[in-house]
């Protein structure tokens, strides 16, 4: 980018605790230096992905300035420069800054880019490029321009089978209000020309009219309802097993069940999730309590350890569970490993060092 540039990093609430084995996908939210509006994105996060509606994700919030806003996001050219200013954005995102995720902090290839405006035309530009690098396109009261990226062009794109060797999902809204006029008249072009043909197998588009919304309310409203949609697959699962599975009578092997969910989540959306500490804690109370199967919550338990090894509280667990089984020598043991990883805890969960080890003496 030839300047430099501060960017907002919020890691999940589980990256410190999680094996080297354990990835996530990436988030890019353009326009992140909106001091009302990028709280109120990142706050939506927050509540889906502890209701398990979404997976966790490694957020970047990209700023940008009054000065190269514009610059960034069109084919404009410095003076000598063979480079536009949204050919070195797209450089510097798959060039430099998401193979730096990817190689030191656990991100994996599934990347979804949210712009609004000026830089939901950037989401689209890149949206339409033939390596196929985004997997979740979600770009909001935004528009095209012809001598960057047509409406036409972008609707041949999209048709194309050859272009998606993987999966895309593309999302586009726009407001009712007057201010939203522009956006979207070409947002309902596009929509329009989409419903007449047979998109490519692994394509998904979605549009929506968001009523009544102004400009920068359909950046922050429409993001909820979008990734409740794009990873409707995820949130089906715990949906799932507290409407049907547990009112089984038995189930042969729970664990490898819920594995099962995950893999075939996995599959249908062209990416390696994670467990949620919501479903893992949820599933193992479950059992533990309500079932008094603590064999079977420990299993739970011992899943959510292989992928956050780190994660005291499910220690905590453990010793509850084989409390409950009388198994005194695995109290033990387990009260010995939770005290040693408290004792070396550089971060925490819900519980504080101190809570931790006033909790392992008592009886």
């Amino acid at each position: 980018m030839n300047e430099p540039i501060q960017l907002r990093i919020h890691f999940p609430e589980t990256f410190h605790f999680s094996s080297s084995n354990t990835k996530y996908p990436i988030t890019i939210v353009f326009d992140s230096q909106h001091e009302r509006t990028y709280p109120h994105i990142i706050h939506s996060f927050d509540l889906l992905t502890s209701e398990s509606q979404i997976p966790e994700s490694i957020i970047i919030g990209v700023p940008f300035t009054m000065h190269n806003r514009l610059y960034f996001t069109s084919n404009q050219k410095k003076q000598g420069d063979s480079l536009s200013g949204i050919e070195r954005m797209e450089r510097f995102l798959f060039s430099e800054l998401i193979p730096k995720f990817q190689k030191e902090n656990k991100a994996n290839e599934f990347i979804t880019l949210i712009g609004h405006s000026r830089t939901a035309f950037l989401v689209n530009y890149l949206s339409a490029n033939p390596s196929n690098k985004v997997s979740i396109g979600i770009a909001l009261s935004g528009f095209f321009e012809e001598d960057t990226l047509s409406i036409n062009t972008f609707q041949e794109f999209l048709s194309e089978s050859s272009n998606f060797p993987k999966k895309f999902s593309y999302y586009f809204t726009a407001g009712t209000t007057s201010e939203e006029e522009n956006y979207l008249k070409q947002y309902r072009q596009l929509n329009s020309y989409l419903q007449t043909i047979t998109l490519p197998k692994n394509v998904k588009t979605f549009f929506q009219e968001t009523p009544n919304a102004n400009h920068i309310s359909n950046f922050w409203v429409s993001i909820p309802t979008i990734l409740m949609d794009a990873y409707a697959p995820y949130n089906s699962i715990l949906n799932l097993w507290f409407d049907q599975k547990l009112k089984k009578e038995t189930i042969a092997n729970p664990v490898d069940e819920f594995k099962k969910d995950i893999e075939n989540v996995n599959e249908e959306l062209g990416v390696k999730l994670n467990p949620n500490l919501t479903q893992l804690f949820s599933l193992s109370s479950n059992y533990a309590y309500d079932k008094k199967d603590f064999k079977t919550a420990l299993d739970f338990i011992q899943l959510g350890i292989s992928y956050y090894p780190e994660y005291l509280d499910f220690y905590v667990d453990m010793i509850e569970n084989y409390k409950s089984l009388k198994d005194i020598q695995k109290v033990k043991e387990y009260q010995k490993i939770l005290k040693e990883k408290t004792l070396k805890a550089t971060y925490f969960g819900e519980y504080t060092k101190e809570d931790i080890l006033k909790s392992l003496e008592e009886k």
